[in-house]
């Protein structure tokens, strides 16, 4: 495995660490700090998301953009921040819901602006540093994204002991490292930093439009962006309120009971991974992809049936595989599908079909558990996800992709 790719590992690997801890303490600041209802925690997930999805298509466009990778450890060091600033909040004892909001939203932008830039990297530092697939890279990414943010869980299960104050500046350390490996990177790889030229010798003209005539031209990654938006509304926006009023209203949990329920989903997405690895190239990449939506309305079914403590663990670590499934075989397949010219707009339009539709979901989701409650929740969203995984088998758009 080439040096630069093991650098890039642990970037991500350090940046996700503090996204995992993120995970577990945005939803508890809103519910066990604050006690927000389920709307109010809705609107948190909401901003946390909202602003950078409504950033993402220029986001994917200055990623085409020459020279733009050098922005990657700045936007590390400005997440640095973000974490630094609420925690002197926090001392000062000053956390209101606006306050909350407010972190969330800078940290949507963030996230934002270093999806498209970072994943951009992938098929460059995979096809030309190692001998792996593009599918195999994309699994290993994954996998370093799931177990290091299974760290974070756990480290923010022990906020009660280690302290707030400590978990922040953690997450400040982290995110610090992400970004002084950043550029050995950049400066190792050259032709990573800038977007590929033309045969005139040109950069191509990164503009949005340009980058949805293309997507529009091409029939699986339409479904494939489709089937992502559905599942950010859906399961995305179930998971990110759902639980953490699940576990205060229905099990009476604490932050610990929370984080072990987060940390059993990121375990379950380790497992996927590594059983990915050992199994190596997947050839029907859209096939596994609708499974999983089979399976995820399956899970919500199950849920809604109100399982004791144990089964809820057990179905939070199942959803956590079947998650793991989908995400790695949709962003191989994206991957494989895009040409490199376009590859940062079509992510950004992947992860704005993801992000975008999340916060609505966690909107949506909000209010139809305060009005109708959890069970009601999970059968609708079950429900529907059966229905979809039933339409698509009467169509080819997904289920006959092979892998290149």
């Amino acid at each position: 495995m080439h040096r630069d790719f093991i650098l890039y590992l642990l970037v991500i690997g350090f940046a996700s660490l503090a996204t995992g801890i993120q995970l577990v303490l945005i939803p508890w600041l809103a519910t066990g700090q604050l006690g927000l209802s389920g709307e109010q925690v809705g609107w948190v997930q909401a901003a946390n998301l909202i602003p950078g999805a409504l950033l993402l298509l220029w986001s994917g466009a200055f990623a085409d953009r020459r020279g733009s990778a050098g922005y990657l450890p700045w936007i590390y060091l400005g997440m640095m921040l973000c974490h630094l600033g609420i925690l002197a909040v926090i001392a000062a004892d000053a956390l209101l819901l606006p306050v909350l909001l407010f972190y969330g939203a800078l940290l949507g932008v963030g996230y934002a602006l270093l999806q498209p830039l970072r994943d951009r990297l992938l098929p460059l530092l995979v096809e030309r540093r190692s001998s792996h697939t593009v599918q195999h890279g994309v699994v290993m990414v994954s996998m370093c994204v799931y177990t290091c943010q299974a760290l974070g869980v756990a480290v923010a299960g022990q906020m009660d002991r280690l302290g707030l104050s400590q978990v922040l500046l953690l997450q400040g350390v982290c995110l610090l490292a992400a970004a002084l490996l950043c550029r050995p990177i950049l400066r190792g790889l050259p032709a990573a930093v800038a977007a590929p030229a033309t045969a005139a010798g040109h950069s191509p003209e990164p503009g949005i439009g340009r980058g949805l005539r293309y997507i529009r031209r091409q029939r699986v990654l339409r479904h494939l962006i489709l089937l992502v938006a559905f599942n950010g509304f859906t399961h995305l926006g179930v998971y990110l309120v759902a639980m953490p009023l699940l576990v205060r209203d229905v099990y009476a949990g604490d932050a610990a009971f929370f984080s072990v329920l987060q940390l059993l989903f990121v375990v379950g997405s380790i497992v996927s991974a590594v059983a990915l690895l050992r199994r190596g190239t997947v050839e029907q990449p859209g096939r596994s992809l609708l499974f999983c939506l089979l399976y995820s309305g399956l899970i919500m079914l199950a849920l809604a049936a109100r399982p004791t403590a144990t089964g809820l663990a057990l179905l939070v670590f199942a959803w956590g595989v079947v998650a793991g499934v989908s995400t790695n075989m949709g962003k191989a397949l994206l991957q494989q599908q895009v040409a490199d010219e376009f590859r940062g707009r079509v992510l950004s339009l992947y992860f704005l079909a993801l992000l975008g539709s999340a916060p609505l979901g966690a909107l949506a989701c909000g209010y139809l558990m305060h009005w109708h409650g959890s069970q009601f929740l999970f059968l609708l969203s079950g429900s529907v996800s059966l229905l979809l995984f039933a339409a698509y088998l009467r169509s080819t758009a997904l289920w006959r992709v092979p892998q290149h």
